[in-house]
Protein backbone atom coordinates (compact mmCIF):
# COMPACT_ATOMS: atom_id res chain seq x y z
CA UNK A 1 0.00 0.00 0.00
CA UNK A 2 2.97 2.47 0.97
CA UNK A 3 4.46 1.57 -2.75
CA UNK A 4 1.09 2.71 -4.66
CA UNK A 5 0.92 5.69 -2.37
CA UNK A 6 4.45 6.10 -3.00
CA UNK A 7 3.86 6.75 -6.79
CA UNK A 8 1.67 8.79 -6.49
CA UNK A 9 2.90 11.72 -4.52
CA UNK A 10 6.46 11.32 -6.75
CA UNK A 11 6.92 14.63 -8.87
CA UNK A 12 6.17 14.22 -12.42
CA UNK A 13 9.58 15.35 -13.17
CA UNK A 14 10.78 11.99 -11.74
CA UNK A 15 8.80 9.29 -13.21
CA UNK A 16 10.65 7.58 -16.22
CA UNK A 17 8.53 8.89 -18.94
CA UNK A 18 8.79 12.14 -18.08
CA UNK A 19 12.70 11.83 -17.94
CA UNK A 20 13.09 9.86 -21.71
CA UNK A 21 10.71 12.39 -23.09
CA UNK A 22 12.88 15.32 -21.86
CA UNK A 23 16.25 13.06 -23.14
CA UNK A 24 14.62 12.84 -26.54
CA UNK A 25 14.07 16.38 -27.09
CA UNK A 26 17.38 17.40 -26.38
CA UNK A 27 18.56 15.06 -28.61
CA UNK A 28 16.03 16.53 -31.26
CA UNK A 29 16.71 20.02 -30.67
CA UNK A 30 20.36 19.09 -30.78
CA UNK A 31 20.18 17.79 -34.29
CA UNK A 32 17.36 20.61 -35.48
CA UNK A 33 19.82 23.42 -34.28
CA UNK A 34 23.13 21.91 -36.37
CA UNK A 35 21.49 20.65 -38.85
CA UNK A 36 20.17 24.02 -40.82
CA UNK A 37 22.10 23.23 -44.31
CA UNK A 38 19.99 22.51 -47.07
CA UNK A 39 19.14 19.19 -48.64
CA UNK A 40 17.57 18.09 -51.83
CA UNK A 41 14.40 16.66 -51.23
CA UNK A 42 12.56 14.10 -53.94
CA UNK A 43 8.55 14.49 -53.51
CA UNK A 44 6.20 12.34 -55.92
CA UNK A 45 6.04 15.02 -58.74
CA UNK A 46 7.63 18.09 -57.55
CA UNK A 47 11.36 16.98 -57.91
CA UNK A 48 14.89 18.34 -56.23
CA UNK A 49 13.08 20.58 -54.06
CA UNK A 50 15.82 22.25 -51.89
CA UNK A 51 14.88 22.73 -47.76
CA UNK A 52 17.09 22.93 -44.80
CA UNK A 53 17.22 19.59 -43.12
CA UNK A 54 15.86 20.98 -39.51
CA UNK A 55 12.41 21.41 -41.43
CA UNK A 56 12.66 17.24 -42.39
CA UNK A 57 13.75 16.54 -38.99
CA UNK A 58 10.85 18.77 -37.53
CA UNK A 59 8.32 17.04 -39.85
CA UNK A 60 9.08 13.57 -39.12
CA UNK A 61 9.56 14.18 -35.30
CA UNK A 62 6.04 15.76 -35.52
CA UNK A 63 4.76 12.93 -37.31
CA UNK A 64 6.01 10.25 -35.03
CA UNK A 65 4.47 11.93 -31.83
CA UNK A 66 1.31 12.04 -33.79
CA UNK A 67 1.32 8.44 -34.72
CA UNK A 68 2.65 7.66 -31.33
CA UNK A 69 -0.42 9.74 -29.74
CA UNK A 70 -2.75 7.89 -32.36
CA UNK A 71 -1.80 4.51 -31.16
CA UNK A 72 -1.32 5.27 -27.71
CA UNK A 73 -4.25 2.51 -25.48
CA UNK A 74 -5.28 3.56 -22.48
CA UNK A 75 -5.48 1.16 -19.32
CA UNK A 76 -8.89 0.15 -19.15
CA UNK A 77 -10.36 0.65 -15.52
CA UNK A 78 -10.36 -1.79 -12.86
CA UNK A 79 -14.08 -3.20 -11.89
CA UNK A 80 -15.02 -1.86 -16.18
CA UNK A 81 -16.68 -4.26 -18.40
CA UNK A 82 -13.92 -6.42 -20.60
CA UNK A 83 -14.68 -6.80 -23.88
CA UNK A 84 -12.72 -9.84 -25.18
Amino acid sequence: MSEQSESKTKAWYLKPKAIITAIAAVILLILIFQNWESVSVDLLFATDIQVPAALVYIFFAAAGFAAARITLRTKPKEGGSKSK
